[in-house]
């Protein structure tokens, strides 16, 4: 019987370590998840980009393009669709051209902040895309991430993204 209890006990305490540190971010598996967006999307993989967004994703972006701005609000299916249409016209951009028009996109984490407890992370990065060593577009993004059940979650943030059309 105290065998019993003992065992008990120890998977109780065990679980409670496990969902503990399941659910606390590090800088470490922010900077992981950052590198496994970037091939995602050289990939052009937009299953793995879509597949890291919570359920209560959210991107306030403003987008200037011609001497214009537009501001968008989009949920989790909006941008989910957007990198899917994206991707799959850089994709076959690449594919007609023999990958000569590839997209080459870069990032900067420029701060990392977890919050007391360690359950989110506030992530501020810059990124550009080039496509034939021409500059497509630079962004200036603010997010949250989240870790859950040892999967990092993207809650979504703000975001400034310049298009340069040429």
């Amino acid at each position: 019987m105290i065998r019993i209890l003992l065992l008990g006990m120890a998977l109780v305490v065990g679980g409670v370590v496990a969902y503990e540190h399941g659910h606390r971010i590090s800088e470490s598996d922010v900077r992981a998840h950052m590198q496994s967006q970037l091939e995602a999307t050289r990939r052009f993989d937009s299953d793995a980009l879509c597949a890291s967004m919570a359920k209560d994703y959210r991107l306030q972006g403003i987008y200037y393009v011609a001497g214009t701005h537009e501001r968008r609000d989009t949920r989790r299916d909006e941008t989910c669709r957007d990198a899917r249409e994206g991707l799959t016209a850089l994709q076959a951009l690449s594919g007609q051209t023999g990958g000569l028009l590839a997209v080459d996109v870069t990032y900067e984490i420029t701060r990392i902040e977890l919050s007391p407890g360690g359950r989110r992370a506030l992530v501020e990065a810059t990124s550009t895309a080039k496509i034939g060593g021409r500059l497509l577009s630079r962004t200036r993004a603010k997010g949250q991430l989240s870790r859950a059940y040892w999967q990092v979650r993207d809650h979504g943030g703000e975001a400034q993204n310049w298009i340069y059309i040429p």
